[in-house]
């Protein structure tokens, strides 16, 4: 499934298999897109999915609603008995969440393995 909003800075793109999704976003998250990755994630839980992994790629903006978005995405999983992951190489996200205190609820991976779908290193 994927989600764009043409007047967006925000792709999002899932996969889900079983109880697993793994959303990509890639782009700025903001007051404009946080609803976008909110709609994303109900999707995600709806579909069954009660391990959700979203994978940041070139995020050069997270605003109060991107963060909020983030904290929603923890609240959704973690209310169903699963679990929300972060997973990429952005430093951006990484300080983020060190300076808001949320790197020590919510988990933000450096790699992922495609093929298998886990996590190869942690990092913050």
């Amino acid at each position: 499934m994927t989600s764009v909003d043409p007047c967006s800075d925000l792709h999002l793109s899932a996969k889900y298999d079983g109880e697993r999704a793994h959303i990509i976003a890639q782009g700025n998250l903001d007051v404009y897109t946080a609803p976008l990755l909110r709609a994303q994630l109900v999707d995600a839980v709806d579909a069954g999915a009660r391990r959700i992994t979203l994978i940041v790629r070139g995020v050069n903006l997270i605003d109060s609603s991107g963060l909020s978005g983030l904290v929603f995405g923890y609240k959704l999983a973690t209310g169903c008995g699963g679990d929300f992951t972060l997973c990429g190489d952005e430093a951006l996200v990484a300080r983020l969440l060190a300076r808001t205190g949320l790197d020590r609820v919510i988990p933000l991976h450096r790699d992922f393995d495609r093929g298998g779908g886990e996590f190869r290193a942690t990092g913050s």
